[in-house]
């Protein structure tokens, strides 16, 4: 018995160093049509439905592109083509449905449901655009970067 408590208490204490390090899912591909890649870090992933997203994620969004995001707290993203987008912070505690989100729009469009941390805390959700801040204070709306391409 002693010997089990000792281990569980090993691998708890082992998994609470390595949890900072690791990278946790923020949201999850739920449509996508045409080609959409994720670049995380030094890597470039071409998105499939089902991927997670995650904080620090660049989203790049090919011509006769789109993609549908679901983030944890129910906040949806749907980036159309010839879009980049980066979710540059996202945390979310679902017992106090507390948490932060923020996006750059770098350019193209971004259509934005508010989830569950707009609905208790609209000062906590933030898209950036070259020339703005949007705050949200509503539970919907689209942005649109023109792009130098």
């Amino acid at each position: 018995m002693k010997q089990t408590i000792l281990v569980s208490m090993v691998c708890a204490a082992l998994l609470g160093l390595a949890g900072p390090g690791l990278a946790s899912e923020s949201g999850i591909v739920k449509t996508l049509q045409g080609q959409v890649l994720i670049e995380r870090g030094a890597s470039q992933l071409q998105a499939k439905v089902g991927d997670p997203v995650q904080e620090r994620d660049r989203v790049i969004v090919r011509s006769n592109s789109s993609v549908g995001i679901s983030m944890k707290d129910e906040t949806l993203l749907g980036i159309g083509p010839n879009s980049t987008m980066v979710i540059d912070r996202y945390a979310y505690d679902p017992v106090t449905r507390e948490g932060q989100v923020e996006t750059s729009i770098l350019k193209g469009t971004l259509r934005y449901v508010t989830g569950l941390i707009g609905k208790t805390n609209p000062k906590a959700v933030k898209v950036t655009t070259a020339n703005a801040t949007i705050g949200v204070r509503g539970t919907e709306f689209v942005v649109e970067v023109p792009g130098k391409d």
